[in-house]
C-alpha cells in the first residue's frame, strides 16, 4: 500500500534522542531534580523514538484501528496531559501554557463503548489536525517549560500523592502508557506504511524455532492467603486504583506453567474454533460474528481476512497471498485446507524436537511480518482467550487477580522499593524494553513455584472486573483516570509485557482494557481444584453486576452504541 502524496514528506518526529532503552522508575524517598530530568527525558525521548517508525507525515493521519483516533493525536496528546495536569496542580500559571488550542485538540480521546460503535468524527479525513511539524514544535516547547518547571519547584522528600511533584510523575508515567498503547497501534498499521527504526531490536527467532512446547503442564498451587493493592506511603509512583488493600484467602488451584504459545493456539483454530459458537459467550459470538475474525489479530492468513483498519484505509487487509509462497496460498483456498494444515503437528522430528513442516500463519510483529515464532505466547483477546479453555475442556478458564498474587514468589508488604521487580537490576524478565517483541515462553526460568512469565512478555487476562480495592481514592489531578471504568465492561489485564516501563511493569500494575480489545495481551490455562471439606472452591474473582449508569452514555442496554470520552 502506497499512500504517499506527490508533496508529502518526513518530518522526524524527535525533540531529544533516538532513545530504546528504558530507565528504572525513581525511588520517591531518594533522587534529585537531575534524576527527574533524565526520567523524563527518557519517557518522553522514549515515546518519540515510537514515531520515527511511520513513513511519511500522512500516515500519522489514518487510523489502524476504526475506533481508535489517528496517530496525530496520540503524538501531541502527552504533551498535552503535561500541560492540563501542571496547571491544575499550580506548577505552572494559565499564562505559561504553550497553546491552549493545542491543549484542547490532544486532550481528550476516545473509548469505544462496543467493538461496533460508530466511528467518531475526527477518524474522518476532513477533521482540520495540527500538521506533524506544529506538533512537534508544540511538544519541543513543552519539553523546555517541564525543565523550568523541575529546576524551579522545591523538591521536598518524600514525594507523596499530595505533593506538587506527583503531577510531574503522573505525566512521566502517563508518557509510559501511551508508549505501549501506541506500539499496538502501530503493529494494527499496514505494514508498507511502517519501518523498523534502527537500533530496534527483536527477540532472537531461533530459540522458537528448534524447541517444543506442545505439553504445557498445570501447576498446582495449594490454598494460600494473599494481599491485594499498594500502601499509600510506598515510595514510588502509582495509580489510583493500585492503592487500597485487602488481604484474601484463595483457594486450591491448578495454573499452566507457561502462557498459552501460538502453537498450542493453533490447535483451536484448526478446530474450527471460530465458527463453533459452544465455546464463545453471548458478547464474544457477538464480536466474532462483527469481527469477521477467523484467527487472532496479528495472525497472518493469505486470505484477505477482514481488517480492523479504519478511515481511508478500513479495505486494507494483513491476510495478503504476497506474503506466501504459491504452495501455501493454495494450501488454504484448497478443500479440507485445515486437515491439511494439521500436518504440521504429526510431521515432528523426534531428534531434533522440533517440527518439520512450516506453521501455517505468519505473525505481524511490530514493522515486519515474520514466520510464526510458535514458542512465543499468543496475542488475543479476552473474548478468544475465554473460547479457548472453554474448547480446552470442563472448568478451565483465565486467572484471577488473587490467583495472578499466588503464582509469584512473594508478594510486598513493607515500603522496601527494592522489592517491586521493576527495581531489581538483574530480573529475569521480558520488560522495561529488553526487546522489542515477545519472546518464546521458557526463555527466562520458572520462578520457585513452577510458573514463567508472571511477569512480562505479555499482559495476563484476568476473570475479575475492573475495580476498585476497599480504601482506595481518587486524585484531583486525574479524577477520572479509573472510576469510569468502574463498569463491569473492563476486564483486569496483569503481569506487563515487553512494551511494559515505568509504573506499568511494576508488581503492583493493575490496568484494565474492554473484553474485545487488543493488547499485547495472552493467557495461561487455570482450573480450580477440589476443596478438602467438599465446599465450593472460591478463586476470589470479583465482578460487577450492578448495572452502572455512564454519564452521556446510560445503563448498559444503551451503552452498546455510544461512545464515552476520557482523556486516558
Amino acid at each position: 500500500m502506497n499512500i504517499k502524496k506527490p508533496n508529502d514528506r518526513y518530518t522526524n518526529p524527535l525533540t531529544g534522542k533516538l532513545v530504546f532503552d528504558s530507565i528504572k522508575p525513581l525511588d520517591l524517598t531518594n533522587f534529585t531534580k537531575e534524576d527527574a530530568k533524565a526520567y523524563f527525558d527518557n519517557s518522553y525521548d522514549l515515546y518519540e523514538t515510537l514515531f520515527t517508525s511511520l513513513k511519511y507525515d500522512s500516515v500519522y493521519y489514518l487510523c489502524p484501528d476504526r475506533l481508535r483516533l489517528p496517530l496525530i493525536f496520540y503524538y501531541g496528546h502527552t504533551a498535552a496531559v503535561f500541560m492540563n495536569k501542571l496547571c491544575l496542580a499550580g506548577l505552572i500559571k494559565p499564562n505559561e501554557r504553550i497553546r491552549f488550542d493545542m491543549d484542547m485538540i490532544f486532550e481528550t480521546g476516545v473509548d469505544e463503548m462496543s467493538w461496533d460503535d460508530t466511528e467518531h468524527y475526527r477518524m474522518g479525513g476532513s477533521y482540520k489536525w495540527p500538521t506533524v511539524e506544529e506538533t512537534k514544535e508544540f511538544r519541543a516547547k513543552v519539553r523546555e517549560l517541564i525543565y523550568k518547571v523541575i529546576d524551579r519547584t522545591p523538591l521536598e522528600l518524600p514525594v507523596t500523592w499530595d505533593s506538587p511533584w506527583w503531577a510531574l510523575f503522573m505525566g512521566f508515567e502517563h508518557e509510559r502508557i501511551h508508549f505501549e498503547t501506541s506500539t499496538v497501534l502501530i503493529r494494527q498499521y499496514p505494514v508498507e506504511l511502517v519501518q523498523r527504526p534502527l537500533g530496534w531490536s527483536y527477540a532472537p527467532f531461533q530459540l522458537s524455532q528448534d524447541k517444543n512446547i506442545i505439553k504445557n503442564e498445570m501447576v498446582k498451587v495449594a490454598e494460600t492467603q494473599v494481599r491485594l493493592g499498594k500502601q499509600f506511603d510506598f515510595p514510588s509512583y502509582g495509580w489510583d486504583n493500585e492503592y487500597g488493600q485487602v488481604d484474601c484467602k484463595v483457594s486450591a488451584f491448578e495454573a499452566s506453567k507457561f502462557k498459552v504459545t501460538n502453537e498450542q493456539f493453533l490447535e483451536f483454530v484448526l478446530d474450527d474454533g471460530y465458527s463453533k459458537r459452544q465455546y464463545w459467550s453471548d458478547e464474544g459470538w457477538e464480536w466474532v460474528k462483527f469481527k469477521q475474525a477467523k484467527h487472532p489479530l496479528f495472525w497472518i492468513c493469505p486470505m484477505k481476512c477482514k481488517s480492523g483498519c479504519g478511515g481511508l484505509i478500513s479495505t486494507y487487509s494483513h491476510c495478503q497471498e504476497h506474503h506466501f509462497s504459491k504452495h501455501h496460498v493454495n494450501m488454504f483456498k484448497s478443500e479440507n485446507a485445515k486437515e491439511k494444515m494439521k500436518i504440521f503437528f504429526s510431521d515432528f522430528d523426534e531428534n531434533q524436537n522440533k517440527n518439520t513442516s512450516e506453521f501455517p500463519f505468519k505473525l505481524r510483529l511490530m514493522f515486519d511480518i515474520v514466520e510464526m515464532p510458535k514458542n512465543w505466547p499468543v496475542e488475543v483477546n479476552y473474548h478468544e482467550a475465554k473460547a479457548y479453555c472453554k474448547w480446552k475442556g470442563e472448568g478451565f478458564r483465565c486467572i484471577s487477580e488473587a490467583e495472578h498474587h499466588a503464582i509469584r514468589e512473594y508478594d510486598v508488604f513493607d515500603l522496601d522499593a527494592t522489592k517491586d521487580i521493576i527495581y531489581q537490576i538483574h530480573s529475569k524478565v521480558n520488560h522495561n524494553m529488553a526487546y522489542g517483541s515477545s519472546t518464546p515462553v521458557d526463555l527466562h526460568p520458572a520462578n520457585s513455584k513452577g510458573f514463567h512469565d508472571v511477569f512480562g512478555n505479555v499482559w495476563e487476562w484476568t476473570e475479575d472486573n475492573f475495580n476498585g480495592l476497599p480504601g482506595t481514592k481518587t486524585h484531583f489531578l486525574y479524577d477520572d483516570f479509573s472510576s469510569p471504568c468502574y463498569d463491569g465492561r473492563h476486564n483486569l489485564i496483569m503481569g506487563g509485557s515487553w512494551a511494559s516501563t515505568g509504573d506499568e511493569a511494576s508488581c503492583f500494575a493493575r490496568y484494565m482494557f474492554r473484553r474485545h480489545f487488543y493488547q499485547h495481551c495472552g493467557f495461561r490455562l487455570v482450573r480450580s481444584l477440589p476443596t478438602s471439606d467438599g465446599s465450593k472452591p472460591n478463586p476470589q474473582i470479583r465482578l460487577c453486576k450492578d448495572h452502572i449508569f455512564v454519564l452521556g452514555a446510560g445503563t448498559p442496554s444503551k451503552i452498546e452504541k455510544k461512545i464515552f470520552f476520557f482523556s486516558k
